[in-house]
This record gives C-alpha cells, structure tokens and sequence, in this order.
C-alpha cells in the first residue's frame, strides 16, 4: 500500500468525524439532497395537532428542514418555509481555514453556508446576490481553492487499483471499530481479510450500498457522491473524472453494475447486496 493510498485511506476514515465536528451538527449525508425543492416540504398538521390547544403547540419550525445556507421562518399563516440564511453562524474561529470550502467555480467560500446562503440568494435574485452565475454554485471540495495535481492517463488508469485498495482499508479499520453497523458487512469484510478474490469485491459493494442512502433506489447520483469525493479531491484529482467517466449512459447516476465494471469487477462479481 502505498504513501498516497494510506493518506487517502486516513483522510476517508477521517472525514466524516471532522465534518461531523466543525459543520455543527448538519448531517453531511443530507448536504446536497437537502437543496432541491426544500422550500415545498411543509409539515403536514397530525389529527392530535389539529385538536390541541394553539398555545400548546410547538413551533411549527421545529420539524421542518431546511437545506444548508437556508433557515426556516414561520410565514404569516403560521406555516413554515425555507429562506436565505440572514447571517451564517460564525464557527469558533472566525475565518478558520478548516471551515473553508472550494466551489464548482474555483472561488473559496469562508464556510459550506457562506457558499449555499450565496446560492440562495442568487437563485432568488436577491439583491445581496454577489454575483447572478452563483445560482447554480456547489460544493467542489473541502478546503481553500488551490491548483490541483492534473490527472495524468497514468494515474487515471492506475486509479482503479488504488481506489478498490483503500476501500478495502477502510472496510477493514470501520470493522474493527465496530463502526460498519451492519453485522452481514462486518462478515463479508473478515472472510475477505482471508480471501485475495473476495478482497476486490466486498468493498466496492459495500462502497456502492454505502453511498446510495437518499434516496436508496439502487443508483448513486452526483448527489451521493459528494461525501466521498469533496474530501478527497484535494489529495487525489483523479476521482472526480474517473467517477463521471463510470456513468457510462451519461443518465447522470450510476447503477450497481456501472459502478461494478469501473471498478474492475467481472459481471459475476457484480451483485446486489444493498
């Protein structure tokens, strides 16, 4: 295993703690799922809010999610609704660099907030809008913009190998830190361990399964992918391209069996286990 796959396989295991802990609280899952056509959900009134006494019931804010750079305000039917953030919190440290983030248009954005309330604003042609093609801004990667290691068809031909290899390092750690939840996995990882074959193909199931979580309907949508990619960028420019080239219909997901065959799986290694 070498220098750069380990750095990959620390950062991979790492990434979801370090979110956790400085995006306060935001469930790093729901970043990108949330964005779309959140401000139509309402909570729907139950028959036992309905009945109860109107200075007995809770905010109807409470339940109702809003996406990243939004918050939600009660409008003056009592109903809630997302808007543009007013003013993102502020972390610990102002301008911490490790809340920085880098968009699809190479600009840094002080935090995933600053960047999504941008996007927010924009879309709805605010007048706080700092600029009208930041409507359709995302989220690139973590971290400050920097100029990227180019991808090299070496690399990108190589990456197939270095990517089943650390999944299975991670599969691995996530095992014996009971942190798989999920006893069929943690089988499937320990007879594995023990069998070459079996190595390549356990994890990149488990990869696939992993990913395809909002909405689980068997395909891994750009979407999806942005938890493992957008910590991962920085240190390995080869994922983004090489995970766009595995959606070979170009139908903007990738199937079980796309994401099987990129990876190096033969058709009879390829199965649903999700």
């Amino acid at each position: 295993m070498n220098a750069v796959a380990l750095h990959l396989t620390i950062l991979l295991l790492l990434a979801s703690s370090v979110i956790a802990k400085k995006k306060k609280g935001k469930d790093w899952d729901e970043l990108e799922t949330l964005l779309e056509n959140i401000d139509e959900r309402v909570t729907e009134p139950t028959e036992d809010s309905k009945l109860a006494p109107t200075v007995m019931q809770a905010n109807p804010c409470d339940d109702h999610i809003c996406g990243w750079g939004k918050e939600c305000i009660v409008d003056k039917h009592g109903e809630p609704i997302c808007e543009c953030i007013s003013k993102c919190p502020l972390s610990d440290n102002d301008n911490d660099p490790l809340d920085q983030v880098c968009s699809n248009t190479n600009k840094t954005f002080s935090s995933l907030c600053e960047l999504y309330r941008e996007r927010c604003l924009c879309k709805h042609k605010h007048k706080e809008c700092k600029n009208k093609i930041n409507a359709k801004v995302h989220l690139e990667y973590l971290g400050a913009c920097k100029k990227l290691e180019k991808c090299t068809d070496e690399l990108m031909a190589q990456f197939p190998t270095r990517m089943v290899d650390w999944l299975f390092q991670v599969m691995r750690e996530m095992k014996k830190r009971r942190e798989l939840h999920n006893l069929k996995w943690e089988e499937l990882i320990a007879e594995a361990e023990s069998d070459d074959e079996k190595k390549h193909v356990y994890p990149v199931i488990w990869k696939f399964c992993d990913l395809d979580i909002k909405p689980h309907d068997k395909h891994v949508s750009h979407h999806e992918l942005i938890p493992i990619t957008a910590p991962v960028i920085p240190m390995e420019s080869c994922i983004k391209p090489f995970l766009e080239n595995c959606d070979v219909n170009n139908d903007g997901n990738i199937s079980i069996k796309e994401w099987g065959k990129c990876l190096g799986l033969k058709e009879g290694e390829i199965q649903e286990r999700c």
